[in-house]
């Protein structure tokens, strides 16, 4: 085992980290849970604009992303255009792109957002409903095995939602990979594991 560092940030190279199954996506894998100095590097990132720790997280992507080889195309979930204003980036841009370097791929916008309210700021029931997506018309069609970047998973349903405007525009496979994966979505009120459907 290894550690990567950020700034002042030690984070554990990425494990098996227990994710929620997420319709739509054959394959989601996380870095790390939603915690701890994991969680602090994405909240820096997202809600400070310190992109230091782009370099960190895209590291720990490209240890568990897969075969770069079977991946078609390389995209993100895009944050809402008010928050890309007020930031001057989407954070989740920046790692697809940053991972995008690492396996050798081109980082497409396959994905446009129509809605202007962030996750975080909705109702339980407003999250898992999920934001407003649709493909990108200035972007060429979309094919073969997707791999989707975001930051990090709450309830799946941003996951969900990407995947079902994929899957309809003609991708064949859905793969994402995210920084951190909140622990309340891996297990049920039964405690047993979630799944997002």
């Amino acid at each position: 085992m290894f550690i990567l560092v950020s700034m002042i940030y030690v984070v554990e190279a990425p494990g098996t980290v227990q994710v929620p199954n997420v319709e739509g996506i054959q394959i989601l894998r996380a870095c790390w849970p939603h915690e701890g100095d994991a969680a602090e590097l994405v909240r820096q990132l997202k809600y400070h604009r310190i992109t230091t720790g782009v370099t960190t997280i895209a590291d720990a992507m490209a240890m568990i992303a897969p075969d770069p080889i079977t991946v078609s195309m390389l995209t993100w979930v895009p944050c809402t255009p008010q928050r890309h204003r007020v930031r001057g980036f989407d954070q989740s841009e920046l790692l697809a792109r940053a991972l995008a370097r690492r396996l050798r791929r081109r980082a497409v916008p396959c994905l446009r957002r129509l809605d202007s309210q962030p996750q975080t700021a909705r109702s339980r029931q407003g999250r898992f409903n999920g934001p407003q997506l649709v493909h990108s018309p200035k972007r060429r069609s979309i094919h073969g095995q997707v791999l989707v970047v975001d930051d990090v998973c709450t309830t799946g349903s941003t996951l969900k939602t990407a995947a079902t405007v994929l899957n309809a525009a003609g991708a064949k496979a859905i793969v994402a990979i995210v920084a951190t994966v909140a622990a309340t979505i891996t297990r049920d009120s039964s405690g047993n594991s979630g799944n997002l459907s």
